[in-house]
């Protein structure tokens, strides 16, 4: 419940910043990692742990693409 927490508040104060946001939704997928895994079998908390590492990649990318291109990891304004 705190990294649900911890997410919304620095998805709230801080989504100018595109590092901020990979890191609020990197919470966010951690405490539903907490929640899930309970409750999901073990092949689905295989697949969510997969899908949960793949996006987290990719938000690297575009965020390294994005500073390569404009320079800044301030895209959203």
């Amino acid at each position: 419940m705190i990294f649900l927490f911890i997410s919304m508040f620095m998805l709230f104060f801080k989504w100018q910043r595109f590092i901020f946001i990979l890191i609020s939704l990197e919470f966010l997928m951690l405490s539903l990692f907490l929640s899930l895994s309970t409750t999901l079998s073990e092949m689905m908390f295989f697949y969510f742990m997969c899908f949960s590492v793949i996006s987290s990649i990719l938000g690297m990318v575009v965020m390294v693409g994005n500073m390569k291109i404009y320079g800044s990891d301030q895209c959203i304004f």
